[in-house]
C-alpha cells in the first residue's frame, strides 16, 4: 500500500528529552560567555575532538562542551531539540543544504553575516554553489566546513583478474552499464556484481545535466536517469531490496571484494577500509551533460537562534571552518575543506593517496540540491515513488505523475 508523504516538519509531534534521544555529552553549561554547546552526528564526534585541542590551543579560556547524536538519528533529534527551542544548543551541524534550508525557513537559525562582518573574515574562496544557505537580505545561516564530489571507485584486483582496462575516463550513463553488465557473473559459487549504487540520489545523473526536482515539469533527464537507476539494479548491480535492509552497510559492501565498481562520494577515500586496492574515476553522465561534471554537496556548522553564547559560538564555528588549524584538521579527516587553506591542502595530499584523486579537483561540481526550502520534502516524495517504480509496484509515467501531484501539494506548504 502506497503512503502519503508527510513533509519534514520542524514541530515535534512528540517530546523527546536529552537522554531519550540518545545522545552523549559533557555536563552542561550556562551562558557565560565562553562556553559553547556543540551538537554533531557520531560520525564528526573523532575530528570534533581535534578541532577542540586545536581550539584551546588558540584560545585556553573557551570551554566548548560537546553533545554526540548517534548518526542514525541525529537529524530528526536535532529537529526535535530545536523544535523545542532547546536552550543548550549554540551550535550544531547540518547535514545537507536541504535541511539547513529548512531550518532557515522555520526561524531556527541566527544570521552569521553580523558576525562575519565584525571579524572581517574572508569568504569569497568558498565555491558560492556549495557553500553559505543565504536570504536575500544578504543574511547567511552556516559556514561549510567540507564539501563532496560523486565519484567512481573501482576495485583493481577484480579488473586486473577480469583482463580489463580500469575506468579511466569519464563514461556516459550507458557505457558505464554496459562495463558491469560485461562484469558481471558467478564464480565458485560467488556472485560478482558489476556495480553497486546506492538509492538514496535517484535523480543523480539528472542533478549532474543540471535538472533539479523542482525545476518545470516534465522533467525528461530525471526519467531518463530513473530508468538507467532500473536496468542497473535489474541486471549487474547489487539490487535495491537487498539495499534497502535495515542492515545494510554500503561500505562494507564494497569492501567484501565482490564488486567490481561502485557509485559513491569522495568520502569513500575516508571511510573505506579495503583489504584490496581501489581506484577512482570520473562520475558517468548522461549524454549531452558537459564533460567533466560532477555532483556535491556541503555541510554546515550553524548556531542556533536561541543560542545562549552567540559570539562565542561563532568565533569557534569561524576557527573550525576557515583558519589553517581548523581546515587542516578536517583535511586530516580525508574531507575537502570548502574553505581551502594551502596548510590544509597540503594535510589532505599527504593523508589521501589513491590513484584517480585528480579527478575529484578537476571535476565541474554542481549541488545536489536546489535551494527550495521544501526540497528535503520534495526529495523524500521522489524517492518515494521512485522506489515503487524500481521494484516493479507502478510505471515510469505513473512515477513521474504521481510525484508531480505530490511534489504540488508540498510547494503549497
Amino acid at each position: 500500500m502506497k503512503k502519503k508523504v508527510v513533509p519534514v516538519l520542524l514541530a515535534a509531534t512528540m517530546a523527546c528529552g536529552l537522554t531519550a534521544c540518545g545522545i552523549t555529552s559533557n555536563s552542561r553549561a550556562e551562558g557565560d560567555g565562553n562556553t559553547v554547546n556543540v551538537y554533531v552526528s557520531s560520525d564528526l564526534e573523532s575530528s570534533l575532538d581535534a578541532e577542540i585541542e586545536a581550539y584551546k590551543n588558540v584560545n585556553p579560556a573557551a570551554v566548548i562542551v560537546k553533545h554526540v547524536v548517534p548518526d542514525s538519528d541525529y537529524d530528526n533529534k536535532i529537529k526535535v531539540l530545536l523544535s523545542g527551542g532547546a536552550k543548550d544548543v549554540d551550535v550544531f551541524w547540518a547535514r545537507t543544504p536541504a535541511y539547513t534550508n529548512q531550518y532557515q525557513s522555520a526561524g531556527a537559525l541566527e544570521n552569521l553575516a553580523p558576525y562575519a562582518n565584525k571579524s572581517g573574515v574572508d569568504l569569497s574562496s568558498i565555491d558560492s554553489s556549495l557553500s553559505v544557505i543565504s536570504d536575500e537580505d544578504g543574511g547567511f545561516y552556516g559556514l561549510p566546513i567540507y564539501s563532496s564530489c560523486w565519484m567512481l571507485f573501482y576495485n583493481k584486483d577484480l579488473f586486473d583478474r577480469a583482463g580489463a582496462a580500469y575506468p579511466a575516463e569519464q563514461m556516459t550513463w550507458d557505457e558505464y552499464c554496459s562495463l558491469a553488465e560485461s562484469l558481471t557473473g558467478k564464480d565458485g559459487g560467488t556472485k560478482y556484481w558489476g556495480g553497486q549504487c546506492p538509492g538514496w540520489t535517484m535523480n543523480l545523473g539528472a542533478i549532474a545535466a543540471g535538472e533539479y526536482l523542482t525545476d518545470p515539469a516534465p522533467l525528461e533527464k530525471t526519467k531518463e536517469y530513473l530508468e538507467i537507476t532500473k536496468r542497473m539494479y535489474s541486471e549487474s548491480h547489487v539490487p535495491l531490496e537487498e539495499m534497502s535492509n535495515g542492515s545494510w552497510d554500503n561500505n562494507a559492501s564494497f569492501e567484501s571484494g565482490n564488486i567490481y565498481m561502485m557509485i559513491l562520494g569522495d568520502w569513500g577515500y575516508r571511510d573505506l577500509e579495503c583489504d584490496f586496492e581501489y581506484g577512482t574515476a570520473p562520475l558517468p553522465v548522461l549524454d549531452g551533460t558537459e564533460p567533466g561534471t560532477s555532483v556535491g554537496n556541503a555541510c554546515y556548522l550553524c548556531i542556533a537562534k536561541t543560542a545562549k553564547n552567540k559570539q562565542a559560538a561563532y568565533d569557534f564555528i569561524e576557527f573550525y571552518t576557515t583558519s589553517d588549524e581548523g581546515t587542516s584538521v578536517t583535511a586530516g579527516t580525508g574531507n575537502v575543506p570548502c574553505y581551502s587553506t594551502d596548510a590544509a591542502m597540503k594535510v589532505y595530499e599527504e593523508s589521501v593517496k589513491i590513484d584517480g584523486i585528480e579527478n575529484r579537483f578537476a571535476a565541474k561540481v554542481l549541488r545536489e540540491q536546489a535551494g527550495d526550502k521544501n526540497y528535503a520534502a520534495v526529495l523524500e516524495a521522489f524517492k518515494q515513488e521512485a522506489q515503487l517504480y524500481l521494484l516493479g509496484e507502478e510505471s515510469i509515467d505513473d512515477c513521474m505523475n504521481n510525484f508531480y501531484k505530490l511534489r504540488d501539494e508540498l510547494q503549497k506548504e
